[in-house]
């Protein structure tokens, strides 16, 4: 009987995959929308900086996800291992 751990572990990094594309996408839905603004003033050139800034974090950030995620597969394949071992050893 497989162990519950696998596939809890399989299930939070699919989830987490799905948040790292949402942190991924927030700030494009910002640029796509300041893009397609016809503004200008003193402060747009720093707003526009600004939206590339957090770009770029949520970049980071949505990649330190998915390696968690990547890691969570990992500990779920070992645990899959050790059960066929186990399996394989009686």
């Amino acid at each position: 009987m497989a162990d519950p751990r696998i596939h809890e572990l399989r299930e939070r990094a699919t989830k987490l995959r799905a948040f790292a594309d949402h942190v991924q996408k927030l700030p494009d839905r910002v640029d796509g929308e300041a893009a397609r603004m016809e503004w200008s003033g003193p402060y747009t050139d720093k707003v526009r900086g600004e939206i590339k800034t957090w770009k770029g974090r949520c970049g980071s950030v949505a990649d330190r996800i998915r390696e968690e995620a990547q890691r969570l597969d990992g500990e779920a394949s070992s645990l899959e291992q050790k059960e066929r071992e186990k399996a394989g050893a009686r």
